[in-house]
């Protein structure tokens, strides 16, 4: 007959394992946790600062910020990235010798990503936006990945290694990430924006994305409510 003061054992260790054990751990975890995420966007955003500050703003040979066609304007007002005005045009390389235009994608749904490979917290939430690009196919989504001043080696090595099979871009100088005011006040990556098919910002995010935050904020541009 066992005895019922006897505890459990843990199966790895062997060890008696009380039933608030599990609920302390859990604990203990998260709160190591959101700690690391905040510093390591922090970091991001200093990395960032010291990288856009060498590279400059400016239009590099015809790339970076353009202006935007007025009839890509739906609000007549200055492009901008704060929610309800138009998001600024932009122009820029791919890691493969092509180019792409922001206001070319009017018509559809798109997730703007600006991220780099040195940057944890991106490549933490990376596979959650390979995720939802493949599952949101049927309603037309584009996610734009725009990295912040690597090389195409390096940038070609990340979107193998997480399978992007969306546009990616390079902001060389980082003139786009700071006329899209990356990262808020904290001016770091990840930073993540939600367009509407007019080219309207719906929501945005600054810092790494959960599927819960990505699918909350898709659904702002993914059969919205009539405005």
């Amino acid at each position: 007959m066992s005895d019922p003061n006897d505890l459990p054992l843990d199966a790895d260790s062997g060890i008696e394992e009380r039933p608030q054990n599990r609920r302390e751990w859990s604990g203990v975890l998260r709160s190591l946790l959101l700690p690391a995420l905040i510093v390591a966007t922090i970091v991001g955003g200093l990395f960032y600062l010291q990288r856009r500050d060498s590279g400059g703003s400016g239009n590099s040979g015809g790339f970076g910020i353009v202006a935007l066609p007025t009839e890509a304007n739906p609000t007549g007002k200055q492009p901008s990235t704060d929610i309800g005005r138009a998001a600024p045009d932009f122009l820029l390389e791919t890691p493969d010798g092509g180019q792409l235009r922001f206001s070319d994608l009017r018509g559809k749904p798109v997730l703007v990503n600006f991220w780099a490979s040195w940057c944890t917290p991106c490549r933490q939430e990376m596979p959650e936006i390979v995720r939802a690009y493949d599952a949101n196919q049927k309603d037309r989504l584009v996610v734009v990945a725009v990295d912040l001043q690597e090389n195409d080696g390096q940038v070609r090595a990340f979107a193998q290694e997480f399978g992007m099979k969306f546009p990616i871009v390079i902001d060389r100088n980082g003139g786009v990430g700071q006329a899209w005011h990356i990262g808020g006040p904290i001016q770091g990556i990840p930073s993540s924006y939600f367009i509407d098919a007019t080219g309207v910002v719906r929501a945005r995010n600054f810092g790494p994305m959960t599927a819960d935050v990505i699918d909350q904020n898709l659904t702002t541009i993914l059969n919205p409510e009539p405005r």
